[in-house]
């Protein structure tokens, strides 16, 4: 099959297979042995993991390049947060182009968020849904043990470090006045309380099973017909958002973000066609 212009006649390069197969095995062995170097080994652990996971997954995906078309937009340009505000949030900034694509596409007037940590995700959706209303939940800051008891051991420790920075990242912008904090645990939360007709939800609370149910069943009392639903984390390291979404997508046309750890449920009048 001859490839499209401008694009690569090849995948892979076979000359590279020989020192790939090296570094592998140094890093494996005498990375292992050396502190300065240990960083690059759990990297690379983690990125097997989670090429291995892609590899694997049977949810229907569609592409980064194809997203924005997917849901039913023009490819517009989007807007950042600054480069120090997300880096404060600890999470890497290609998943920040993706969420402000998806928020930049639907054009959102209101938005609901569960997991606020420290607000970057928020800042991104109000920055690029210029006229939508956030409402974002996150733990009380006073939260006590029996509050945490359902989350995973990580998600313990983000609640920990995030407790009195809890949308820090966005508190002193312009955008505050759009952004409405809900400082409630979620698994006793009735959205319908907070928020109705949401046009877009975001979820990034906690990633246990019971967690991701209770967030996800709250986001579908309160999303509009025509409103859409995006996960966040749907990885190796989290297997009761796997599970979940994985039950779920047996009645319900949930799409993989190829190359990223995002799931969405578009609305109604949304594509559904995706690529296996």
């Amino acid at each position: 099959m001859t490839k499209p212009r401008g694009q690569r006649s090849y995948e892979f390069d076979p000359r590279h297979l020989v020192p790939m197969a090296y570094d592998f095995m140094r890093l494996a062995t005498v990375g292992l042995m050396n502190n300065k170097k240990r960083q690059h080994v759990i990297g690379m652990g983690r990125s097997i993991r989670a090429h291995a996971f892609e590899a694997w997954d049977d949810l229907p995906s569609v592409s980064m390049d194809e997203l924005a078309g997917h849901l039913g937009a023009a490819d517009e340009e989007i807007a950042l947060p600054p480069l120090g505000a997300l880096r404060t949030a600890g999470f890497g900034l290609p998943s920040y182009v993706v969420l402000a694509t998806v928020t930049r596409a639907l054009k959102p007037k209101k938005i609901l968020e569960f997991g606020t940590y420290r607000g970057a995700g928020t800042l991104t959706m109000a920055l690029n849904a210029p006229e939508a209303e956030i409402v974002t939940v996150d733990l009380p800051g006073d939260f006590q043990d029996a509050d945490v008891l359902a989350l995973a051991k990580n998600d313990k420790e983000w609640a920990r470090i995030a407790r009195d920075s809890v949308g820090m990242v966005f508190l002193e912008h312009e955008v505050r006045q759009r952004i409405r904090m809900v400082r409630e645990n979620s698994l006793t939360l009735d959205a319908r309380t907070i928020a109705d007709a949401v046009d877009f939800c975001f979820i990034d609370g906690g990633h246990t099973y019971e967690c991701v149910k209770a967030d996800t069943e709250n986001a579908l009392r309160v999303i509009a017909p025509t409103g859409t639903i995006m996960w966040d984390d749907y990885a190796w390291f989290a297997p009761g958002v796997n599970k979940y979404l994985c039950e779920i997508a047996e009645s319900r046309p949930l799409l993989r973000i190829a190359e990223t750890q995002y799931v969405i449920l578009p609305g109604k009048n949304k594509p559904i066609s995706a690529v296996a």
